[in-house]
């Protein structure tokens, strides 16, 4: 993942540039993280099955117990990993778009007080509200695009949407079945945080969401520095 060329003394103020370059920084971390986890994860399950297979005929099962309870350490730290990568991708999106849509709008830098509060975990509702902005009406498209470039764009962007929405159907369904009080209703569910609603015991609700969340992290701070230098 890279950053984008964004200069110290253009349009941002160096508040803004300051927490997108952190936010990306960190997401850069938690990505990599996350997928060596899920590497550790998927040769430790291969080894299992072996481990079945070895000791169907073996009074001696200590080969499948230690694999196992590695295996069972690794998807522990593996979801920990994803919901850290969470945090920092979901806020990374949203401060991102935040600031893209100001400066394509040409409006008032942000308050520090509004950066900071953007780089905190959005709610599940507010991460759909940044994903609910028309990012591809607000990137000038360029001569090299290809020509369907702003249509892809949004169906990329939607897709992504939905997927969150799904999300908020599932943090409700998880309440459901665990009979608690809240959240009761889509809208409760929706001012949920994702790293708060997603027990170990679960499917992760950030299943299917998180990967393609990852590219949008990625590619804001570039669609910054093209409306920047379109402007």
């Amino acid at each position: 993942m890279r950053f984008a060329p964004l200069e110290e003394h253009g349009p941002l103020t160096s508040t803004e540039l300051g927490a997108l370059r952190s936010l990306n920084a960190a997401v850069l971390t938690s990505r990599y993280e996350f997928e060596s986890a899920g590497a550790v994860w998927d040769r430790l399950e291969s080894r299992g099955d072996v481990a079945d297979v070895h000791e169907a005929a073996t009074t001696f099962p200590f080969y499948g117990e230690a694999i196992h309870e590695i295996a069972r350490s690794a998807a522990a730290y593996e979801r920990r990993v994803a919901l850290t990568a969470w945090r920092y991708t979901a806020a990374a999106v949203v401060l991102g778009v935040a600031v893209l849509q100001r400066v394509a709008e040409a409006k008032p830098p942000l308050l520090a007080t509004t950066v900071e509060e953007l780089c905190q975990e959005p709610t599940l509702g507010r991460l759909h509200e940044a994903l609910s902005v028309p990012v591809a009406d607000l990137v000038p498209v360029l001569d090299h695009d290809l020509a369907d470039h702003r249509t892809r764009k949004a169906e990329q962007w939607g897709q992504v949407r939905d997927r969150v929405d799904y999300a908020i159907d599932l943090v409700l369904e998880i309440a459901e079945d665990e009979e608690a009080a809240h959240p009761r209703i889509k809208d409760e569910a929706a001012g949920c945080l994702l790293t708060e609603h997603c027990p170990p015991h679960t499917d992760p609700v950030y299943h299917s969401v998180l990967e393609p969340l990852f590219q949008l992290a990625e590619d804001v701070p570039f669609d910054i520095s093209r409306v920047i230098k379109n402007s």
